[in-house]
């Protein structure tokens, strides 16, 4: 979403509903710091702060904010040139030497926001721009151990021997991606994310309900009513 996002009306289901977010597109020139802040507070911590994973000049940088706070970011560029693994690994419709494809980088989320929709709502955005930019894919690569959070939102998985891209061994990239170019894969990628945003939200809202009623305390904040119809979460991004 990017205009103001709605006013937090349950704090605690709010992180749950995507049209509670705001993504922003960082314009050249801009203060890219809460940008870094975040990367170097995830990244550091796991060795990974290299200049390998630093912005390009060709990248574009986003923020998403939640209540005026930076939750999360990520990073998009346009592939170049024809050594890299996308072109070996990619399904040949989609590896064509005409194809363009959007790669995400970046996709850092702030701890405390992890277990929530802002995952799906980064990977959404990320899809819709690059069928709205006319790409033929949006592609990705994550470590095995978050590997499963992506395919869980519909981002598809590549079949293929780990890749070490930071040149360390102990880290199992896999390729990820997104037909952004087949009409059905489009409409297809409307409907589960709609799906995927309820469910998340439900699921919250029974976890909530049964921690009223027992001694799991799932609401430290409180428990306040929810709309009348959870299935009209609007899912704008």
């Amino acid at each position: 979403m990017d205009g103001c996002a709605p006013p937090i009306t349950e704090p605690q289901l709010d992180r749950y509903r995507p049209d509670a977010y705001r993504v922003q597109a960082l314009a050249p020139g801009a203060d890219i710091d809460p940008y870094l802040r975040l990367l170097a507070d995830v990244y550091e911590p796991l060795g990974f702060m290299t200049d390998a994973v630093l912005p390009a000049a060709a990248s574009r940088c986003f923020v998403v904010s939640y209540c005026s706070r930076v939750v999360a970011i990520f990073r998009l560029t346009e592939v170049a040139g024809i050594d890299n693994p996308f072109r070996r690994w990619l399904p040949p419709e989609l590896a064509q030497a005409d194809a363009r494809w959007l790669e995400v980088n970046n996709v850092v989320i702030a701890a405390d926001f992890r277990a929530t929709a802002l995952l799906g709502v980064v990977l959404y955005r990320c899809a819709c721009i690059a069928n709205t930019e006319g790409y033929a894919a949006v592609v990705g690569i994550t470590r095995w151990q978050t590997l499963r959070f992506f395919v869980d939102f519909g981002v598809v998985p590549v079949d293929h021997p780990p890749l070490h891209l930071l040149g360390r061994s102990d880290l199992r990239d896999f390729i990820v991606y997104y037909n952004t170019r087949d009409a059905e894969s489009v409409d297809y990628l409307h409907l589960r994310a709609r799906r995927w945003f309820h469910q998340q939200y439900v699921m919250r809202r029974i976890q909530q309900r049964l921690g009223q009623h027992t001694s799991c305390d799932l609401s430290p904040a409180g428990v306040l009513p929810t709309p009348s119809n959870p299935a009209s979460i609007r899912c704008p991004l």
